[in-house]
């Protein structure tokens, strides 16, 4: 009996130990695994010590690519010249994605910038739509956003700052052209989208304040192929110009219409059609158009300046590198992205650092004199705008 007794006591030794062995074991590979994962997770965030990491998130293909690739374009050539430069100490990496015209699209990318890449900070938006969804997601996450499509107030929140001018500053230009030639009368026509919706509140109360009646409204769907109906409408109300608020390729098949339909007045468009993908689209049928443009689309017929020179060190290197002019899209990425990197060189890394940074910076950019303040997060002067027009060469100062 003893020794049964002692049989079964020693059996049940062995297999205690063995169990306890390989619960050890088995401890220790979860421990690695969990390691590793670790590791691992560290890696696909991009979380660098040395490294600061900014998201450019733009339209560089679909329909909206005529604004959207000079901005990539812009990205790109200062992605190589940051490769051998450091801010206090450490690098700075642009980390450029194109949303292809989709705003759901630009969202997705956005938060993956975020949770995968850990950046500081994002320029983009090339659409009005895509720059207020963006905006919701920089507001979730803390994480301050430059935007890059035109907002009215009520679309920015606290994590926003814009790099074009605002719509009041630029719809100036055309209420200059308008008073300068005696013209008391227009037609508006906006397309039915983000950017086409925003002007006409902001003309309506310009106009009224200049004694200049609005006599005829019309829009379209952004991605019309024909606009004769709404001119057409427009036509018989006579009025002395008309006013197009829009971007290509909706922008350029108006102005195509509206020559067809023989109309002589003037007809002006937004500063979103200052690129050169509307001349290329417009041809000859584009030539007397007027637009609100940017000195940089007729840099040669400028004063020598410091704003010149401002100009000419941004597009001299850009169109060196890639055979064209950057225009004021490629502008505004550039300052969007300049004014990050002055907040960093500053010593701003954090999100929160760089966003009370941008709210109060002064910068002096290409697309004009930039002043921010909390209470006015667009704030960028028109001092880098001008009146243009399509002439047989391209664009020709109006002014």
């Amino acid at each position: 009996m003893k020794t049964r007794y002692h049989w079964m006591w020693s059996f049940f030794i062995i297999i205690s130990s063995l169990i306890l062995v390989a619960g050890c074991a088995n401890s220790s590979q979860t421990s690695t695994s969990g390691e590793e994962s670790s590791d691992s997770a560290n890696v696909n965030t991009g979380q660098s010590e040395d490294t600061i990491k900014i998201g450019v998130i733009v339209a560089d293909t679909g329909p909206a690519s005529s604004l959207g690739k000079p901005e990539a374009d812009v990205a790109r050539l200062l992605k190589k010249q940051l490769a051998d430069k450091e801010f206090n100490g450490k690098k700075v990496e642009l980390i450029i994605e194109d949303y292809a015209t989709d705003d759901t699209k630009a969202v997705v990318i956005m938060k993956k910038l975020i949770s995968e890449h850990m950046v500081s900070a994002v320029v983009g938006g090339t659409q009005t739509s895509t720059s207020v969804a963006l905006g919701g997601v920089a507001l979730e996450n803390e994480i301050p956003l430059v935007a890059l499509g035109v907002l009215n107030d009520d679309q920015f929140n606290d994590f926003m700052v814009q790099a074009p001018q605002a719509n009041a500053t630029v719809l100036q230009k055309a209420v200059d052209y308008l008073n300068n030639n005696g013209i008391k009368s227009v037609a508006w026509v906006n397309a039915r989208d983000g950017f086409g919706q925003t002007g006409l509140p902001v003309f309506e109360k310009m106009a009224k304040e200049n004694n200049i009646d609005i006599i005829a409204v019309e829009d379209f769907d952004a991605e019309a192929n024909d606009m004769t109906v709404q001119l057409t409408k427009i036509k018989p109300k006579k009025p002395e110009a008309v006013i197009i608020w829009s971007r290509p390729p909706g922008a350029g098949i108006i102005a195509k219409n509206f020559k067809q339909l023989g109309f002589d007045i003037p007809m002006i468009q937004s500063h979103a059609v200052s690129n050169k993908g509307f001349l290329e689209q417009v041809g000859a049928d584009g030539e007397g158009v007027l637009v609100i443009g940017s000195k940089l689309n007729v840099l040669h017929s400028i004063e020598d300046s410091e704003q010149k020179q401002i100009l000419e060190d941004f597009s001299q290197p850009f169109i060196k590198e890639y055979g064209y002019d950057p225009g004021p899209f490629g502008g505004y990425a550039y300052d969007g992205i300049q004014m990050v990197l002055q907040a960093i060189s500053e010593g701003k890394e954090t999100p929160q650092d760089i966003k009370e940074y941008l709210e109060t910076i002064s910068y002096k950019g290409v697309t004009g004199t930039y002043n921010m303040k909390p209470d006015n997060r667009n704030s960028v002067a028109g001092d880098g705008m001008a009146m243009l027009r399509v002439g047989n060469d391209g664009w020709e100062i109006a002014e």
